[in-house]
């Protein structure tokens, strides 16, 4: 049997389990980010889906003998046979799934590449940008029936898009190349990533930009989630409409807003069961806690409210209807 030949036998019998190991991963480091990034989901925030994938079994016997690696141990070097991606959108978004992925006590991990390290030692130089670590069990686990012994090395990638973009651009010509990258593609790939960089860096500063301004938006949906428990008994979800309740009437709301709320609610006690009523119609309004900001403006100043509604009458209406006003 040639030395390839047990490489591939080894690997036959033991992809099943690497398999797993990239799975557990993508879905742990999911679960660690998602009270993290709350109220984000895990699938909103990465840009794209995570899944691990096993190496190819050719490509895995090249890496390990003729791509002058040096390998001692060729098969126990390798350290990528899986690994899973996490892409987000911005920079400082890399640091958070960072902070997800090392959080958890049941594994070992090394952080082979830093992009940040790399461009402090080399700041002149435009080269391919990502967080790489390299994740192993502390014990054996079982994962969905299937035994993963310690040690097993898993390659966790986590990046922006745009360096997802230019990764998969230039992944088989500059990097591990198919073919021999010329001057001229090297020099074209430095530029790209320069641009790429500059590009992240406006973004970084387009979404400071936008957290502030929306910084007194998010402090009201909180104060209207938390009123918003505590009477209806239930979690408000937020979504799109919630963003538009609120630029329509955040202007319009006194600055004791939560107190007089509060105050309605106590005395019109009926305004809760409508919004139950309303969920389980399956009707989105009800369930955005910026409801009862409409409420308490339509009671005050019920023509005032629907000037600035922002979606249609009808829609309005039967929220008006509650306090015994109408459309027209």
């Amino acid at each position: 049997m040639t030395r390839e030949e047990d490489f591939l036998r080894r690997w036959d019998d033991e992809r099943a389990f690497h398999a797993a190991w990239g799975k557990m991963i993508s879905l742990k480091v999911q679960e660690q980010l998602a009270p993290i990034i709350a109220p984000l989901r895990p699938d909103y925030f990465l840009r794209t889906a995570v899944w691990p994938r096993t190496k190819d079994s050719q490509k895995l016997v090249e890496k390990a003998f003729y791509r002058n690696k040096n390998y001692k141990s060729p098969y126990e070097d390798i350290t990528d046979k899986v690994g899973t991606r996490f892409v987000v959108l911005l920079g400082t978004d890399v640091r958070i799934v960072e902070t997800a992925l090392v959080s958890m006590d049941n594994w070992d991990f090394s952080k082979d590449r830093d992009y940040e390290e790399e461009q402090k030692k080399n700041p002149l130089q435009f080269a391919y940008a990502a967080v790489h670590y390299v994740v192993r069990p502390k014990h054996d686990v079982e994962f969905e029936g299937v035994w993963i012994p310690a040690d097993t090395p898993c390659e966790v990638q986590i990046k922006t898009l745009l360096q997802h973009a230019y990764s998969e651009l230039t992944h088989d010509t500059i990097y591990k190349p198919q073919i021999e990258a010329t001057p001229a593609m090297r020099r074209n790939a430095a530029k790209a990533m320069a641009l790429l960089e500059a590009t992240n860096d406006y973004f970084e500063k387009v979404a400071e930009d936008v957290n502030e301004a929306l910084t007194s938006v998010r402090q009201m949906t909180a104060d209207l989630s938390s009123v918003y428990r505590a009477a209806v008994g239930l979690d408000p979800k937020p979504t799109v409409l919630e963003g538009l309740l609120l630029s329509a009437y955040e202007n319009g709301a006194a600055s004791e807003y939560v107190h007089q709320i509060e105050k309605m609610l106590k005395e019109n006690p009926f305004i809760v069961e409508r919004i139950k009523d309303r969920i389980g119609q399956k009707n989105p309004l009800f369930s955005q806690p910026s409801v009862l900001l409409v409420y308490l403006l339509i009671l005050q100043s019920p023509r005032r409210a629907k000037a600035v509604w922002p979606l249609t009458l009808g829609e309005m209406e039967p929220l008006l209807n509650d306090f015994g006003e109408s459309i027209h």
